[in-house]
């Protein structure tokens, strides 16, 4: 039995070693000091994380990585709209609709000759996401000061 557990012990450590040393490929967005804002693309979602300018290493292509440790790490750049955003919205084909026929557009060349109140149309249906948008750059804006 203790056979077993030593074994068990050695796979979970070599698995964790390899965790550990996963390349990131990065873009540097800049570096001041000893810190570099770096972006990846984090399962198809763009990131950017404040890591030490030691953990960017770049290839002779002039690519730049960070271990992933690092990254998980790093200091997170911006605002994390997803704390401040509701986790549902509902933007409706019917609330849309109301608003281009209260505005006018009802054919393809009323579509074709207002982009802007076709745009505009659309944002005054999700009034309430960008409220609460607006809402949180505004308390990240008060938080920095």
């Amino acid at each position: 039995m203790s056979e077993k557990n030593d074994i068990h012990e050695e796979i979970e450590e070599v698995v964790y070693e390899e965790v550990e040393d996963i390349l990131v490929k990065v873009t540097v967005i800049r570096s001041k000091g000893q810190a570099s804002l770096v972006q990846w693309n984090d399962s198809g979602r763009t990131r950017r994380t404040i890591v030490p300018r030691q953990t960017v290493v770049e290839d002779e292509a002039k690519r730049f990585y960070v271990e992933w440790s690092s990254l998980e790490m790093g200091i997170p750049y911006g605002i994390n709209w997803e704390s401040h955003l509701q986790s549902k919205y509902f933007i409706t084909g019917a609330s849309i609709a109301e608003k281009l026929e209260g505005s006018g557009i009802w054919t393809k060349e009323d579509f074709d000759k207002s982009p802007s109140v076709v745009q505009s149309c659309v944002l005054a249906a999700a009034r309430e996401i960008l409220s609460e948008l607006g809402a949180a750059a505004r308390k990240s804006i008060n938080q920095e000061d």
